[in-house]
């Protein structure tokens, strides 16, 4: 369990996103992730829970560290799920893994072993000790989508850093839209997708009708319910 003073959370954000994040995309993901941080300090967070795993995790610590850097008070807290998380990473992967750890302010380990539901065990720790969700999701399905739809289920403040603009998200701000929007990051679609989605599907985990979540779309042309 994250030791973590419960007066923190107003102060806490975490990060939850996919492993596979396409190279041509790589170095303007890593831009928008160091903007949104910026963003959010502005706003007060001062704490980052990360878990660890490979993509979007370790490249959104890295860019705390690099926030840290300009800001010395900024929390880097690695939260792992399982001792063994690296044991059968790529050699360059593990070793990135490693210095991460090393220049980490705090690291939480869940478990000494793998057990069945320890990434999902911490991803909802995380989330339970956060007021903010920087994601980068694509797809609606997978663990990211399951973290996500928890955001949204404990009315966290979340922003999907897949989509372009998000990043300057106001954060805190009276002005952002009370329900999360998430567009098709496809440069051949267009489509708008509003949350939820087939809540039939989720009837063993019902989710409340409306999700006080914040969203902001910058000037994109959506649609209100």
């Amino acid at each position: 369990m994250i030791h973590h003073d419960p007066a923190d959370r107003l102060i806490t954000a975490c990060f939850t996103g996919h492993r596979d994040i396409p190279p041509s995309g790589r170095a303007s993901l890593k831009n928008r992730v160091y903007t949104a941080l910026l963003h959010a300090y502005e706003a007060g967070y001062r704490v980052f829970l990360c878990g660890g795993a490979r993509g979007f995790d370790l490249l959104a610590a890295s860019e705390v560290i690099r926030l840290r850097g300009l800001y010395p008070d900024v929390r880097l807290v690695m939260v792992i799920p399982c001792a063994t998380q690296p044991d059968r990473w790529p050699p360059e992967e593990q070793a990135q893994y490693r210095s991460i750890l090393d220049r980490a302010d705090a690291k939480e380990v869940l478990s000494d072993v793998y057990f069945t539901g320890c990434m999902q065990k911490r991803n909802r720790e995380m989330v339970d000790a956060s007021s903010l969700c920087l994601c980068y999701m694509t797809r609606f399905q997978g663990g990211t989508w399951s973290t996500v739809r928890y955001a949204l289920h404990c009315s966290v403040n979340l922003l999907n850093l897949a989509i372009p603009g998000e990043e300057n998200a106001r954060m805190r701000e009276p002005s952002w839209s009370s329900i999360f929007i998430s567009r098709s990051v496809s440069e051949n679609a267009g489509i708008v997708r509003l949350y939820p989605i087939r809540r039939q599907k989720y009837r063993r985990k019902p989710i409340p009708k409306r999700c006080s979540v914040k969203w902001t779309g910058g000037s994109a042309n959506l649609r209100s319910r």
